[in-house]
């Protein structure tokens, strides 16, 4: 089972979101037809439905498995 750690801004406040995405996910870097800010987009299915994730530039997120190991690092944030 894997899970999207992702730490963004929200109304000038860091805010740390988890999300379970299941056995499998879908990672595209550089999406087409997305704002430019967007680097990176995550789809999983849950209840039969698609869910995307944008991973903007100044985000930091990650793949993790539920225990919190890191799998991959999709991005690091910019300062």
């Amino acid at each position: 089972m894997y899970a999207l750690k992702l730490i963004t801004e929200r109304n000038s406040r860091k805010v740390e979101e988890s999300w379970i995405l299941g056995d499998m996910y879908r990672l595209e870097f550089n999406p087409k037809e997305v704002p430019e800010h967007v680097i990176a987009r995550i789809e999983h299915g849950q209840n039969g439905n698609l869910i995307n994730f944008d991973i903007k530039n100044t985000d930091q997120a990650y793949i993790t498995t539920l225990t919190g190991d890191t799998i991959r690092v999709i991005c690091r944030g910019r300062v």
